[in-house]
């Protein structure tokens, strides 16, 4: 039993001298770097630009080359060839065509600032996840050391008759269920490692990784008004329901460009090889009848897709209003939460679990008396780390749904 306890302690003195620390900021500048989801998404604003850069293209004019001849061939009567140069003129199309093009962009835009928004929450929730469970194997850790110390002790004991072969298959139960726990905290932490890992796009070694930051949070927050008056001067979404009007109003130019008369213009030539040969000039200008726009379906069309799109606006205030608030009041309950527990509180149940081991040792109370008390404490110190851990994450999401890269939630 000694032997294996050494050998435990030498793999986790093993594991804490190969582990690959790595702090926020250092985690955050690899994400926001190599992340691969995020490097395929910023290709949306290239794709944006080329299709502006497209949109100014000119219409294509139209080249023509014939050769006739009358159905007597022999004669060699009505031989000629015709040449003609075409070209659709279009007004205001182009223009419109190319405002809608940097309407999309800017949209492509605030939807990158969008998804860059939830995906530095996201990732940094990410590294809390990752803080919580090395708490939380830490202390799983600490319990199998103590009732490892124990179960030793017991073997010792009862080999010197001093206690009953019963107490001393307790306290080995009990090891071993404390062993169970802390492998599966272990594999926790394990998990949470590599998804750091792919957040920063390597996944390798990412097993390794061991974050250094804290989940205690020692900001306090601001006002409700200036949460709501900065989420709606700075989110992204808020962007994307006006960039969505905007491209509304200008869908609806550009179709009425389109809906306007076209002018045809053509310049063509015929030389007659014939004796005796001549060359004809000819000029044409052509106006489609645009009876079509005589449907106003589709002037209906857009006027209700820009009336839709105002009215997204107004209902993209209200959403970001309702929770900015709603994330306050979680920041404001996950901080009293968190301020139940008190350093004194947790230093006074260690001394008591420490006391009720050598009572237990002095044979003064039975070992299960031991154990509820330090599971007492072991449940007591994992509410703790979960309520800095529920701290933490409500200001990041707080932070969240103001939509400005303000400090996002561990100390560095």
């Amino acid at each position: 039993m000694r032997k294996a306890l050494y050998i435990y302690i030498l793999i986790s003195l093993f594991t804490t001298v190969t582990a690959q620390d790595i702090s926020y900021a250092e985690y955050m500048d690899n994400v926001l770097k190599n992340n691969i989801a995020l490097t395929a998404k910023k290709i949306d604003i290239e794709i944006a630009d080329a299709t502006i850069k497209s949109s100014k293209v000119y219409n294509d004019p139209t080249i023509a080359l014939a050769y006739t001849n009358n159905e007597d061939w022999s004669k060699g009567l009505g031989q000629g060839i015709e040449f003609e140069l075409s070209r659709t003129f279009t007004f205001g199309v182009r223009r419109s065509r190319i405002d809608l093009a940097e309407s999309e962009r800017t949209q492509s835009v605030a939807l990158l600032e969008e998804y860059m928004r939830n995906f530095r929450a996201d990732a940094t929730i990410a590294y809390l996840e990752h803080l919580r469970a090395k708490m939380l194997f830490e202390e799983a850790q600490k319990i199998y050391k103590d009732l490892s110390e124990v179960a030793i002790n017991d073997s010792m004991r009862y080999i010197r008759g001093d206690i009953a072969q019963s107490d001393w298959l307790e306290s080995r139960m009990a090891q071993g269920v404390a062993k169970n726990a802390m492998l599966t905290s272990e594999a926790g932490l394990c998990n949470t490692a590599i998804k750091l890992g792919y957040y920063m796009g390597d996944l390798s070694n990412a097993a390794s990784l061991n974050g250094t930051g804290s989940l205690e949070i020692v900001d306090k927050a601001a006002p409700l008004e200036y949460y709501t008056a900065s989420a709606l001067e700075h989110r992204a979404d808020l962007v994307v329901a006006l960039s969505k009007a905007d491209i509304a109003i200008a869908a609806q130019k550009f179709n009425k460009a389109q809906r306007r008369p076209e002018l045809d213009i053509t310049l063509g030539a015929t030389y007659n090889i014939a004796d005796p040969d001549f060359t004809t000039i000819k000029a044409g200008v052509a106006l489609p009848l645009k009876f079509s726009n005589l449907n106003k379906g589709a002037k209906l069309q857009d006027e209700l897709l820009v009336k839709q799109a105002n009215i997204e606006v107004e209902d993209a205030r209200l959403v970001i209003a309702a929770e900015v608030m709603q994330a306050y009041n979680n920041f404001k309950y996950a901080t009293r939460q968190s301020e139940t527990f008190s350093g004194a509180m947790l230093r006074d149940m260690e001394r008591v679990v420490e006391s009720k081991r050598k009572a237990y040792e002095m044979g003064e109370i039975a070992f299960l008396d031991y154990l509820i008390v330090q599971r007492n404490e072991s449940e007591m110190r994992g509410e703790y780390i979960n309520s800095l851990f529920g701290k933490a994450v409500a200001w990041v999401e707080l932070q969240r749904t103001v939509g400005i890269e303000l400090k996002f939630g561990t100390q560095q």
